[in-house]
């Protein structure tokens, strides 16, 4: 199964008040992960949409193992265990640079037209993300 990693470096922003990185943070860089992987497969998402297929999220889960800190350098490997004509998924690791994990989590998606209409995915998208 193909993985994409991408490199990661906690700002300060993105911490809460006790010195750990906010919760919320942890989806955009499941974002991150998800577009690097989308691009590295030979489709990135700007042409998905230029296609005129969108792949909103519709579920979303994150397991918290241990903090990550202001400075840390984490790295984001993604990987998509789950796809069909009507949906996808995408699964998600974030790691210290021991290769410990800090978090893992999942998404969830269907295809969807430019108006947000659930659609199939034309063949040549999922095979190209196959």
């Amino acid at each position: 199964m193909r993985t994409v990693d991408i490199a990661v470096r906690v700002r300060y922003a993105e911490t809460d008040q006790m010195g750990i990185v906010y919760h919320s943070h942890y989806a955009v860089w499941f974002e991150i992960g998800r577009t690097e992987f989308c691009r590295a497969a030979g489709m990135p998402y700007r042409d998905l949409e230029h296609s005129g297929i969108r792949i909103p999220v519709i579920g979303l889960q994150c397991k918290y193992r241990r903090p990550a800190h202001y400075d840390d350098e984490l790295t984001i490997r993604t990987r998509l265990p789950e796809l069909s004509s009507r949906g996808l998924a995408f699964a998600y690791d974030v790691l210290d640079p021991d290769g410990q994990r800090m978090a893992d989590g999942e998404t969830r998606h269907i295809f969807a037209d430019a108006q947000g209409r659930p659609t199939r995915a034309p063949a040549d998208v999922v095979q190209t993300l196959e």
